[in-house]
């Protein structure tokens, strides 16, 4: 063992002078004293080290979330470190990780895990890329067997993985399916594209995903010899971040891999470039199921080292141009006739040899040219007159800010933050700042950049040479995309355009002029149990607060009455459908849009009116310092929406070019088919189009807007976060009890949208990939109670267990299953219960006949107690998380009040919980999957002519 203490100890000065140690505000938090040469400083809070075999590890004890552990295996090899017979393997051999190894037979390891309360996906996972190969899981720590087990999981991992035959035989199936599920029209662009973009370049030729005829039929000791060869203790690190003792990690660690073997005569794991290139090369690519026109300028450049405090202050300054052009993009597209969709400029790594700089934008279909000439004029602006003192000290402010908030949320930021730092370290020495150091470096090197010098990095990105011109489209023979030599045209032309230098129009006007009347608490009850105050005021507003230390820096809010779109006739139904979107685009009071953006640079503040079918409301958030420009801005949006033609016409113009080409995506025709079955095609539930859109009548949009926020007497506000009562008592009186309330009663409207009844099949035939999706949904009365409701959602998450054992990994037959559930409380008390996956067109009936043979043992037998305890391991280990969530608290404590039920229930979940049983999943089975009522799609390919 050798660790890496003497690269601790030569910064270790560096590091005592420039830590804040343990300010509480950022404010207390000096400039840090470093010069330009020096070395970046590294977080004294984690502790790296290296065995003598090779393998490097990082740990670090954080508290949220708390009594648990994220546990990483990374391995620094990918696909890039196939052989040419291997294509594929590398992500093959990290799904046989979870089929069997020496410690954990098959599927003992999900198993395992599961049974502990943790979910595959969210907490247990994996990834390969070009370059790396990484696991993680995440483990509780209330229990030394449960740690110990983890690490033995990430040992059998790295090298005892057992690659039985029989395992990667029925593996194949799975991976072929998720190879079919990524096929389409954007991976065939990318076929014909990644060769130009990469040109000369091992990543041309190295998808993770792999080819499918090596897929079908390598050999065992080929997909062995890539794990014998690349899964090596040189080649790897161990990440343990969580709520633990260092110590004990450093152990367990110490003893699962300080005495893996070293090879002794491993492969060299070379680096492949990205070769230069002097000519422009263009990759433009068009398909027949392409649903969006998109271009890019990619500007290529060499991988450059991040050590010095200078390297990092160059970092500093490319985010700041880039912020800086991307809101000027921003603009554009809010004009009246935008020149794309949508535009944005950034920096970084590509791949791991190479860097870049990319200009991008989504067009209207036959505006290639346009939005190319305009993403290239912005850029000579910027180039040739640079930014404006107004711009730079709002991108300022604004990064200084947003580092701000990391530094006060210290002690709250979530393992799975730090982790993703440690691993960006192992795999391409980025650097660990500590939240304290980087706050520190940021406050002495912010001051001292200039526009001269952000106003030259331009002059560096936009080159002659390595450049490529990327453009992708639908395949229309009556509008081809332009030639290469019209491409080049425009940017010739471009170069040569006179532009004007960047006006910033910036309003110094209040956000409000006057605050409103404040309104009386009449009603206030407290809940000492649940930490939640209920408050009345005269207006009729009701208020409920959920005062916490989960978070430092986070309010949240969410706020409904009844109502909603139900309300407005079938003329104006569209008009109704897209109000929140246009009025937020719009702006509020003397703001429009893009002053408003302006005006809010540097807080930490959103809120967004939305619409349902049956309700409006307010949703949002905020940091503590910025609390009353929230309640300002919900006061705005509820009593001055603006009508801003230009933002309207410039909105409606986006949107029509976005879905103008939505049906020529196979899976539209499929959800449109499901939806419009499911509606019975109702009036309302028409699919998305050009015509739907030109239903919307703008003075339509105000008028429904202004009647659904007319009177607040009914309004519901629900708020949880770092606030205390007695202080944001009088913002609720002023901005809320100040809202107009003219005691009208009102409800829901019945429009007559209700599933069919019956078993209704549809098959669509769209599509020229060998692919299929199969979707089933069950619908029915919910009977009222939590503990209906309860057992329903527990029956999903029991039949999304099996499913995934029987449909992925017994049968190979799918890459996953997606199995959810909702309920509708208006026009009447309804549930829906959903199972979608995809597969082979081939085997559609055999995967429908086994989920449904799955079905009626459900029913008849009933479930396995073990995926019973399963998933009450899992409800009550996510209850124990979420608990410390504010995010839960607003959901429940909301969605109590809507379903009518007793906010109490949110601590009697436990309760609840321990009445599962398998007699309970059974009856649930009975109850709510009806196999005689529900509708079934599936979507095959066209059938050749």
């Amino acid at each position: 063992m050798k660790p890496k203490y003497c690269q601790l100890l030569l910064i270790l000065t560096v590091i005592l002078i420039f830590s804040p140690g343990f300010a509480q505000s950022p404010e207390d938090v000096k400039a840090a004293n470093l010069g330009l040469n020096d070395v970046i400083p590294i977080d004294p809070d984690v502790m790296i080290g290296e065995f003598e075999n090779g393998v490097d590890y990082y740990i670090r004890v954080n508290k949220k979330p708390e009594n648990r552990a994220m546990l990483w295996l990374v391995v620094n090899a990918g696909s890039l470190q196939e052989d040419d017979d291997q294509l594929g393997l590398a992500h093959f051999t990290e799904h046989m990780g979870f089929n069997g190894t020496q410690h954990f037979e098959k599927n003992d390891l999900i198993d395992y895990l599961e049974s502990i309360g943790m979910r595959f996906g969210p907490e247990i996972n994996a990834y390969t890329s070009f370059d790396e190969t990484a696991y993680f899981l995440q483990v509780p720590t209330d229990s030394a067997y449960f740690i110990e087990t983890g690490f033995q999981m990430l040992e059998d991992w790295a090298h005892l993985v057992s690659f039985e035959d029989e395992e990667i035989d029925k593996e194949r199936g799975v991976v072929i399916e998720e190879w079919r599920l990524r096929q389409g029209a954007q991976a065939r662009m990318r076929d014909k594209q990644l060769p130009i973009l990469f040109k000369n370049s091992r990543y041309a030729e190295r998808l993770p995903i792999g080819n499918k005829e090596i897929l079908d039929s390598f050999a065992h000791s080929t997909l062995k010899k890539y794990y014998e060869d690349w899964y090596r203790s040189d080649l790897m690190a161990i990440v343990a971040v969580g709520d633990f003792g260092r110590d004990l990690i450093f152990t367990l660690i110490e003893k699962h891999f300080a005495l893996i073997p070293a090879l002794e005569k491993p492969r060299e794991r070379k680096q492949y470039p990205v070769p230069d290139h002097d000519e422009v090369l263009y990759a433009i690519a068009t398909d027949i199921e392409a649903t969006q026109t998109q271009i890019g300028l990619y500007f290529k450049s060499d991988i450059r080292q991040l050590k010095a405090v200078a390297d990092y202050r160059i970092i500093l300054m490319e985010a700041m141009y880039n912020g800086m052009l991307n809101d000027r993009l921003m603009e554009l597209t809010k004009k009246s006739d935008p020149p794309f969709i949508y535009g944005y400029s950034a920096k970084g790594r590509f791949v791991r040899s190479k860097e870049v700089y990319l200009l991008g934008a989504g067009v209207k279909e036959d505006g290639i040219e346009q939005g190319l000439k305009a993403l290239l004029v912005e850029a000579k602006r910027a180039k040739k007159h640079g930014f404006t003192e107004t711009e730079l000290e709002r991108v300022k402010t604004e990064i200084l800010r947003q580092t701000e908030r990391g530094y006060v949320e210290r002690d709250k930021m979530e393992s799975s933050y730090f982790a993703q730092q440690y691993v960006d370290n192992f795999l391409t020495g980025d650097p660990i700042l500590s939240l304290e150091q980087e706050l520190a470096l940021y406050k002495q090197l912010l001051p001292g950049i200039h526009l001269l010098e952000i106003n030259e990095l331009a002059d560096r990105w936009i080159t002659s040479n390595n450049r490529v011109v990327l453009v992708s489209a639908p395949q229309k023979d009556e509008l081809p995309v332009p030639s290469e030599d019209a491409l080049m045209t425009v940017i010739t032309r471009a170069e040569k355009e006179e532009v004007q230098p960047f006006t910033d129009l910036v309003s110094d006007a209040p956000l409000m002029e006057t605050p409103p009347k404040r309104s009386e608490i009449v009603v206030e009850t407290v809940h000492n149990s649940l930490g939640i105050t209920e408050l009345t005021l005269a207006n009729g507003v009701h208020v409920v607060l959920k005062p916490t230390d989960f978070k430092n820096d986070e309010i949240l809010f969410d706020a409904y009455s009844i109502g909603g779109n139900s309300l407005v006739s079938d003329k104006n139904f569209m008009s109704a459908n897209f109000a929140d979107q246009i009025i937020q685009s719009s702006g509020i009071g003397a703001f429009n849009d893009i002053e408003l953006e302006k005006k809010l640079a540097g807080k930490v503040v959103n809120v967004a009116p939305y619409f349902t079918s049956d309700r409006e409301g307010l949703k949002g958030a905020a940091s503590p310092r910025d609390i009353e420009t929230m309640f300002k801005l919900i006061h705005l949006y509820m009593t001055a929406p603006r009508k801003d033609e230009v933002a309207y016409n410039s909105l409606l113009t986006r949107m029509k070019a976005y879905i103008r080409n939505r049906n020529l995506r196979p899976e539209t025709a499929f959800f449109d088919t499901l939806n419009v079955t499911l509606a019975q095609y109702h009036w309302r539930s028409r699919p998305l189009s050009e015509a739907l859109l030109n239903e919307i009548d703008h003075e339509a949009v105000l008028n429904f807007y202004r009647d659904r926020f007319a009177d607040a007497g009914d309004f519901h506000f629900f708020f949880t976060g770092n606030f205390e009562v007695e202080k944001i008592k009088p913002l609720i009186q002023t901005y809320l009890g100040g809202l107009p309330s003219v005691s009208r009663t009102e409800s829901w409207k019945d429009n007559g949208i209700m599933p069919p009844e019956g078993v209704i099949k549809k098959e669509v035939y769209k599509g020229i990939e060998p692919k299929s999706i199969v979707q089933l949904v069950f619908t029915g009365s919910q009977e009222s109670g939590y503990e209906n409701y309860y057992a329903r959602t527990s029956l999903v998450d029991v039949l999304r267990i099996k499913l995934r054992e029987v449909l992925r990994e017994d049968r190979g037959g799918t890459y996953g299953v997606r199995i959810g559930s909702s309920t509708k409380l208006h026009p009447r008390s309804e549930y829906s219960i959903s199972i979608r996956f995809g597969c082979d067109p081939e085997r559609v009936d055999e995967m429908i006949q086994t989920l449904f043979n799955q079905i009626a043992a459900l029913k008849t037998v009933g479930p396995e107690a073990d995926n019973v305890t399963k998933v009450r391991e899992t409800h009550l280990r996510s209850y124990e998380v979420n608990m410390k969530k504010n995010s839960y608290w607003l959901r429940e404590m909301k969605g109590k009040h809507y379903f009518n039920g007793d906010l109490t229930e949110i601590l009697e979940y436990p309760d609840v919980v321990a009445t599962l049983s398998e007699e309970m999943i059974r009856k649930a089975a009975l109850k709510y999957l009806n196999i005689e009522n529900y509708v079934q799609v599936v979507l095959f390919p066209e059938k050749p002519n």
